[in-house]
């Protein structure tokens, strides 16, 4: 098995990516949260761009939309562990990349 699989095991095999799975299938499968989810989304990709080209209003306006969405939607059970969990794994994710980076960095001093 090369690295590159046991990484993926590994990973695939994590209980908070396992448990973050099972979640997002049950969102996929409510409408009207999976709705709200994706608007949730859209906005958030709204303010990042707002917050890229400067403009204090708008951002401003998405943030409130983006923060009034989010509270909506973690008043769903599960939500707030779906999120908390989306966020650990993107840490764990943004670790292992550094890992990586920094191997790759020693291997070309």
């Amino acid at each position: 098995m090369s690295e590159k699989e046991k990484l993926l095991k590994m990973i695939l095999e994590n209980p908070s990516i396992i448990r973050y799975k099972k979640i997002e299938e049950i969102i996929n499968n409510h409408k009207e949260l999976k709705a709200k989810f994706n608007e949730l989304k859209a906005v958030q990709k709204q303010l990042v761009n707002a917050k890229e080209i400067g403009k204090p209003q708008a951002i401003e306006a998405f943030q409130a939309k983006f923060d009034t969405l989010y509270e909506a939607i973690e008043s769903y059970p599960l939500m707030s562990e779906y999120l908390a969990l989306q966020s650990d794994i993107n840490a764990m994710i943004q670790s292992i990349v550094k890992i990586i980076e920094d191997g790759i960095e020693k291997d070309f001093e």
